[in-house]
């Protein structure tokens, strides 16, 4: 009897080690759930079975393909008429085709750099939207080449030959501006 006694007090306390073991085992090999995020293709499953899929953003496309020029001014430009003597701005326009000069202060009689962005009195910045031959929607940038400005009581003048406009994100292709722009009061 005694070593009856013996056992079940044995087996009453390696029972809940047996179980407590048995938990940590089943717990440790239950597979959890990935919060990571996954694709879904729909019932069909991946397309491409093997091929990495990419997620996030892609990497931009040029649509222009083509290097270019363009006459700004003469038959078919409208160039607004100037609040002042003392604008920063020169505009035209030809059809959807919308070219800007800009000045850091008032423009004046010199000849300034084409830059990115006007600074002081030494650059100005050129932008083009649907430039002739390009794709529509396009934002060309007066990457170089110069502009000379020349003003009156009455106007402001600018010609320019070769300026090189490029888009913000691609250095290929290019967009050639050569002509003038002017206003008057």
């Amino acid at each position: 009897m005694r070593t009856l006694r013996r056992k079940n007090v044995m087996l009453n306390r390696l029972f809940p080690l047996l179980l407590v073991a048995g938990l940590i085992s089943f717990a440790a090999c239950e597979k959890k759930k990935s919060d990571s995020i996954t694709p879904t293709y729909g019932a069909t499953g991946n397309p491409h079975p093997g091929a990495q899929t990419v997620t996030g953003t892609s990497t931009p496309s040029n649509p222009a393909t083509e290097n270019t020029s363009m006459v700004v001014g003469g038959s078919g430009w409208t160039n607004p008429t100037c609040g002042s003597t003392f604008s920063v701005t020169l505009k035209g326009f030809n059809g959807n085709t919308d070219v800007t000069l800009s000045f850091a202060t008032a423009a004046r009689t010199a000849t300034y750099q084409i830059a990115r962005a006007p600074s002081g009195t030494t650059s100005c910045a050129m932008t083009i939207l649907n430039a002739p031959g390009q794709p529509n929607g396009i934002i060309w940038y007066g990457k170089t080449g110069s502009v000379a400005v020349t003003t009156t009581s009455a106007s402001i003048n600018a010609a320019f030959q070769n300026v090189v406009c490029t888009q913000q994100n691609f250095g290929f292709p290019t967009v050639n501006a050569s002509g003038f722009l002017g206003c008057s009061q």
